[in-house]
């Protein structure tokens, strides 16, 4: 298989054309921000993404959609609820969930997350069940995620990367 290199824009694009088809290609993408933090580390992890089939798309993915951060890249966010048409996404490491939008402006779906050795398979019941409780948990998040923040915060400073 010839690997091909895209941005998630150009890759976007293609999906969004044909969202159905069968022919969009997988795509692997470095994250660049915190806010899925702690399942998902920015500048650190891989994430696998494949078109999102809207029928098939069910609360806690974690989908990409266009975004509303620096004027309109894409975000990649857990599905936190869905009511007909709309949706609402929240991430794991944000306090509060996002704003609903349409179904339809979900491009991708994430089904693999590529930690240096480590590969989390999104769709196996032992993470579904990590992925529901700490979801479960938001109202206390502020707190849970304290120490995970001042981690993170020191190795940044001391120049120290995680090795998973």
């Amino acid at each position: 298989m010839e690997k091909v290199s895209l941005s998630v824009q150009e890759w976007a694009e293609m999906v969004h054309g044909n969202p159905e088809s069968d022919s969009a290609i997988p795509i692997w993408f470095r994250v660049t921000g915190n806010s899925m933090y702690p399942f998902v580390r920015a500048n650190m992890d891989d994430i696998l993404l494949v078109p999102a089939k809207q029928e098939e798309l069910k609360v806690g993915d974690i989908v990409l959609f266009p975004g509303k951060y620096k004027g309109g890249d894409y975000c990649l966010h857990r599905l936190y609820k869905m009511n007909g048409d709309m949706v609402q996404t929240f991430g794991d490491g944000n306090l509060g969930p996002d704003q609903p939008f349409p179904k339809k402006n979900i491009i991708g779906k994430a089904i693999l997350i590529k930690r240096g050795k480590v590969t989390i398979d999104c769709e196996k019941p032992k993470w579904i069940k990590r992925f529901k409780r700490w979801t479960s948990l938001w109202k206390i998040r502020r707190f849970l995620l304290v120490p995970f923040r001042a981690i993170r915060k020191l190795k940044r400073m001391l120049g120290i990367e995680a090795k998973y």
